[in-house]
C-alpha cells in the first residue's frame, strides 16, 4: 500500500515538470516555424529588390577582343541577379566563343562576376573578297572582322589559297609553334597543291628568300631557318627547300 503511495505522489511530483517540458518543446517549434518564415520573407525582399543584383561584371585578359564582344554574348549584366549565376554554364557558353582559348569565372558574395579570360593567339592573316583578316590560332578568322587598332596588330603572314576549312586550321597549328620573331619574317605562305606532287607550304620571307616544305611538318623545319640563312652566300636569294635536310636553290646563277 506504502508502495502505491509512494508511485502516485512521485507522478504527481513529475506533472509540473512534463508541463513544462511541453510547453518549452512548443515554444521551440513555434520559433523555427517564425524563422522559418522570417528566411522566406527575407529570401523573397532579396530576389525583388536591387540588393540581389549583380554590382559589377569584370573581364580580364583581353587584348585585342573587346568586352562589348563578351558580354553580349552572355548577356549578363548589372540588371541579372547574383543567385542565377552559374560560374561553370558561363566558362561553358565563353569558352564557345570564337578567339576565346579559355576563362575561369568566379562569383563573389560582394555580387561582382570577374571573368579571366585567355585569347586565341594572332597567327596571321587571310585576305576575302573586301579586306584582310586575322587568322588565329585554332584555325578560326577574328571573330569581328578587323582589328582597327593599330598597336593591337602582330606581325605574320598572309594566307593564300587556304580554301578549306581544315587546311587552315592545320597551317594555324602549326604556326603556333613558330617563335613569334620568326613569323614576323614571313610575308606569305601558299598552299601549292599541284596534280603529282605532295601537298606542300611556299614561303616567302621578308628578306626575299622562299621556302618550300612538306605541309606535315612546317613547325620543325622553318624554326631551323635562321641557321641555314646564315650559311646562304651573301648578297643571294634563291629558294630554300625543306625535306628532313635542305638545299638551296638561287634564283639567278652566279656569273662566273
Amino acid at each position: 500500500m506504502e508502495t502505491r503511495q509512494n508511485t502516485v505522489r512521485s507522478l504527481e511530483d513529475r506533472i509540473p515538470y512534463m508541463k513544462d517540458q511541453r510547453r518549452k518543446k512548443a515554444n521551440r517549434r513555434l520559433s523555427a516555424i517564425l524563422l522559418l518564415f522570417a528566411l522566406l520573407i527575407a529570401l523573397v525582399v532579396y530576389m525583388q529588390t536591387s540588393v540581389s543584383d549583380v554590382k559589377a561584371v569584370n573581364v580580364s585578359g583581353l587584348d585585342w577582343l573587346s568586352e562589348a564582344y563578351v558580354l553580349e554574348k552572355i548577356e549578363l549584366d548589372t540588371n541579372s541577379k547574383i543567385v542565377e549565376v552559374s560560374p561553370k554554364r558561363l566558362e561553358a557558353t565563353i569558352k564557345s566563343l570564337p578567339g576565346v582559348k579559355d576563362v575561369d569565372v568566379d562569383r563573389s558574395w560582394y555580387n561582382i562576376v570577374s571573368i579571366d579570360l585567355e585569347e586565341e593567339k594572332m597567327i596571321a592573316y587571310s585576305r576575302t573578297d573586301e579586306e584582310e583578316v586575322v587568322v588565329l590560332a585554332d584555325g578560326s578568322l577574328h571573330p569581328t572582322g578587323q582589328i582597327d587598332d593599330p598597336e593591337k596588330l602582330k606581325d605574320g603572314p598572309l594566307l593564300r589559297e587556304f580554301t578549306d576549312v581544315a587546311d587552315l586550321e592545320k597551317v594555324a597549328g602549326e604556326l603556333e609553334q613558330v617563335d613569334d620573331a620568326m613569323r614576323a619574317r614571313m610575308s606569305e605562305i601558299v598552299f601549292s597543291k599541284r596534280d603529282g606532287e605532295p601537298t606542300r607550304y611556299e614561303i616567302f620571307m621578308n628578306d626575299g628568300n622562299t621556302l618550300v616544305t612538306p605541309t606535315f611538318k612546317l613547325g620543325q623545319t622553318v624554326s631551323k631557318y635562321g641557321e641555314i640563312f646564315e650559311n646562304i652566300p651573301k648578297g643571294q636569294r634563291g629558294t630554300v627547300v625543306m625535306d628532313g635536310g635542305y638545299y638551296f636553290v638561287p634564283y639567278e646563277k652566279p656569273k662566273e
